[in-house]
Formats: structure tokens, C-alpha cells, sequence
């Protein structure tokens, strides 16, 4: 088992921890984010989200009138997006064919649980499911190194942390060149780098 089957296996076990521990609503930094991510597309632009949880992101934008193809590794947070009513599939980043082509693909609080490889791998395959002009909006948690945490689910989850500077070149080397990264972003107890970049 890799680092990643053990993370996902722990949100598998702790769905209602994860809800119960995570912010419902979308607001501040979070907010001016996805609006940034979503500015001038069309409301029937074709939007991949990556790690959807219980939808609170989807539900968001759905609200703005944007359709949303929402998906989990998890099958348990699969499950409940269904019950809500969303076209939800389970979708694995690190194995699985993204499909598209999109004009957006959207990842909050996802990559950080992927190794540098993985990440660069993930970027990579995001860029190649893109439409020209799409974008590629993603976030993971500010700082440096690698660690395991029982934090949140009281079970284990790795993450990966990056800067602004550490980040640019990944996506770069991916084939994006207009990337705006924005750092320093609190969001709770947790600060965060923000990204879109376009193909």
C-alpha cells in the first residue's frame, strides 16, 4: 500500500469527521479564489472538479449556475454526492484518464496529499485534459517538506507542502505559461497557496 492508498482509506473511515470538521460555507480567501477560477467562463463552460468531498465547493458553483462534473476517490463521499443530487463518479487523479477536454479543472485541498512526483504527474495530466484556454485552478497547503498527520480525522493522511516559488516552475514545466499563484492565504488554522493556471 502507498502513502496514498493510506489516505484515502482514512477519509474512507472518517467521512463524517471530515464534514464535521471542515468549514460548510464558502467564504473569504476560499471565495475570491473559485470566483477568480470561474471569472468570464460561460455558464455552460464543461468543469471537472477533483476531489469534490460532500460538495460544499460544487454546491457554490452550481449556485451560479454552472454545471459541475463532481468527483472522489472516496466512495463514501461519492455516495453522498449522488444522494445530493450531483453527477459524481469515483475518479482516482493519480490512475485514472481525466477524460475532457475542459475549461476548467478544479482541485481544492487535493494535490497536497500527493507526493512532488504525483503532483508534477497530476499537473501534467490536468494540462493534457484541458481545451485551449482552459484552466487549471488547485490549492495545497503552504510550507515545506512532507509529514503525516493525524489531524482532523484522528487517522493518518500525508500531505506535501509547497510555496509559491517551489510551485511555479512544476507547472511550467507542465506547458503552462499565464500561472497565477498567490500565497500566504488563511483559511482556519491552515495558510495556503492559491492557483489558476491557463493552457
Amino acid at each position: 500500500m502507498n502513502d496514498n492508498q493510506k489516505t484515502v482509506e482514512s477519509y474512507e473511515a472518517h467521512v463524517a469527521e471530515y464534514i464535521n470538521g471542515t468549514p460548510q460555507t464558502v467564504d473569504g480567501t476560499v471565495k475570491e479564489w473559485i470566483d477568480a477560477a470561474v471569472s468570464e467562463l460561460p455558464l455552460d463552460a464543461r468543469i471537472l472538479e477533483i476531489g469534490s468531498a460532500f460538495g460544499r465547493d460544487a454546491t457554490y458553483l452550481q449556485n451560479m449556475g454552472f454545471k459541475i462534473q463532481c468527483t472522489d476517490v472516496t466512495k463514501g463521499f461519492v455516495k453522498l454526492l449522488k444522494e445530493q443530487g450531483f453527477d459524481a463518479r469515483e475518479l482516482n487523479a493519480l490512475t485514472d484518464d481525466l477524460g475532457g477536454p475542459y475549461d476548467l479543472i478544479f482541485a481544492q485541498a487535493v494535490l497536497l496529499h500527493f507526493t512532488p512526483e504525483e503532483t508534477k504527474s497530476v499537473i501534467a495530466k490536468a494540462y493534457n485534459a484541458l481545451d485551449e484556454g482552459g484552466r487549471f485552478a488547485f490549492t495545497v497547503k503552504q510550507g515545506e517538506g512532507e509529514k503525516w498527520t493525524d489531524e482532523k480525522l484522528n487517522a493518518p493522511r500525508y500531505f506535501c507542502y509547497w510555496t509559491a516559488e517551489t510551485l511555479r516552475p512544476v507547472i511550467e514545466a507542465a506547458g503552462f505559461s499565464d500561472i497565477k499563484i498567490e500565497g500566504d492565504k488563511a483559511t482556519g488554522s491552515a495558510i495556503w497557496v492559491q492557483v489558476i493556471a491557463k493552457k
